[in-house]
Order: structure tokens, then sequence, then C-alpha cells
């Protein structure tokens, strides 16, 4: 049986909103602070150690164009797609996209020396949460992922799409938006088996107050 969600809740305010919020302002804060060198996925840094740079990379832009553009993708989850998931779930898609898109650009690309922006990282909670959204909005949530499908295989084919590049005023690691992407649909097949069995011991429950 299909639970369909009231448009009016689609967009209610969630608890998951305060980690929006946060990593909204630690962004904001990082660029305003111009800590951008400080910060930014940095391969000699990583291979003397300091690891956190695979995470704190994707907190730092390259100016202000790139930091907008990010943030309107974040509004977007945001707005349309935590009702998809509590606050733990959205934290652990958070970490492990920013994890494996450090850790693919560091791995697999050894000519990206250093590398800035939440992009590959949005790829990962847009592809998470249009696969969420399919069970509720069937439409919306397909027709999503076949957009992200289609401008992951054009960069994968032809490079950054036209005109983004200008608009962030650096080059775009491509590479990043596909490891993202990989990392949110894994993350699927990680949470599925926890919500499963929280819903097995929800009718539990029930069943034993009845």
């Amino acid at each position: 049986m299909r639970i369909e969600v009231p448009i009016k809740n689609r967009i209610s305010v969630q608890w998951v909103h305060i980690l929006w919020l946060f990593l909204f302002i630690i962004c904001f804060t990082l660029q305003s602070l111009d800590l951008v060198g400080s910060f930014q996925f940095d391969r000699h840094q990583i291979e003397k150690g300091n690891y956190m740079s695979l995470l704190t990379g994707h907190l730092v832009h390259l100016n202000w164009n790139h930091w907008g553009l990010n943030m309107v993708g974040l509004v977007i989850v945001a707005i349309f797609f935590s009702l998809y998931g509590s606050l733990l779930d959205w934290l652990f898609v958070l970490v492990f996209s920013a994890l494996s898109v450090g850790i693919g650009l560091y791995w697999w690309h050894p000519e990206v020396i250093w590398y800035v922006g939440l992009s590959g990282v949005l790829h990962g909670l847009f592809v998470y949460g249009a696969i969420r959204e399919t069970r509720f909005y069937p439409f919306s949530g397909y027709v999503l992922l076949l957009l992200l499908a289609g401008k992951l295989f054009w960069e994968y084919m032809n490079g950054a799409l036209p005109g983004s590049e200008e608009m962030t005023g650096g080059r775009v690691i491509v590479e990043a938006h596909l490891y993202g992407a990989i990392a949110g649909l894994a993350a699927i097949f990680i949470t599925w088996p926890l919500h499963l069995l929280h819903k097995l011991v929800q009718v539990k429950n029930r069943q034993q107050d009845t």
C-alpha cells in the first residue's frame, strides 16, 4: 500500500532543517572570513595526515557566485526532500557523500591537487532525496532521477555543462558529481534495512499495546 503525503506537509518545517541551517551558516562564515585556503581539499595536506580536508573541502567555495549556486541547491534539498528522512538519515547521507567524494578524488584522480565546493555532496543528497520521493510522488521523483542521470551522462561524455564554469569562475570537477551521486544511491541500500527494522519494531510494539 502506497503512503500518500499531503502536499502541504511536503514543505513543512522538520527537525532536519537545523542541519541544513547549520551547514548554510558554516559555509557562509568560512567564505566571509576568507578561509578557503585553510579548509580546501588539499592533496599535499592529506598526504601529511590532514584527513579532515576530505570533509572540509566541501564547505568552502571558489567565490561568492560558486557559494550562491550551491546554497540554492541546498535550499532545494531542504524544502523538498527533508520530509523523506530523519535528522540522522540526512546527517549520514551528508557525511557519507562528502567522504565518498573526497576519497574518490584522492584515490582515483591524482591530478586533482585541490578541490572546493558542495556540488558533489549535493548530487548525493539529490539522488537520495529523489529515490525516496518516488515512494510518495512517483512522477516528480522519477523525472528528477532521469534528469540527474542525463546530467551525469553529459558530464561524463562532454565535461561540465555549458556555462557552468563561467558561472563558478573555475574548473568544474565533474567526477565529484558522479561520486556524490553514487554515494547517494549507496546510502539508500545502507539505510533501507535500518528503516525496515524500525518499522518492524513499531509494528511489534503496536501489537503488544493491543
